[in-house]
């Protein structure tokens, strides 16, 4: 949703200062982790906010099912994914079976050429 609004604003994501912003996308960005939070590099301000943009949703649910996924910090997603629920995190990532990456490949292929 789109507010309009007579007042100025700003994006503090945008800011040529980098110790100004306070998040921006996972895959674009490179940040420091420093006890389970991450800075900026620039001026080592924490980050509030990651955004995942550009992966896919199915990635997030075998990540929280213990499926190694190829994602940048995806220690500290799971770690605030379960904050509530530590117990149900799980204690390693496994990487998938060739069997489970050719099924997911016919699964697209076949998705593609219905479509």
């Amino acid at each position: 949703m789109t507010l309009c609004s007579d007042r100025p604003f700003f994006n503090f994501t945008l800011s040529p200062e980098g110790r100004d912003r306070t998040g921006n996308c996972a895959n674009a960005d490179p940040f420091i982790e420093v006890d389970r939070v991450l800075y900026n590099q620039e001026g080592a301000k924490p980050i509030h906010r990651i955004h995942y943009m550009g992966y896919p949703p199915q990635a997030f649910t075998q990540l929280t099912l213990g499926e190694d996924v190829e994602m940048r910090y995806k220690e500290i997603f799971l770690y605030y994914r379960f904050l509530k629920q530590p117990d149900r995190m799980p204690q390693t990532l496994t990487p998938p079976s060739s069997l489970t990456k050719v099924q997911r490949r016919v699964k697209q292929l076949i998705t593609k050429l219905l479509s």
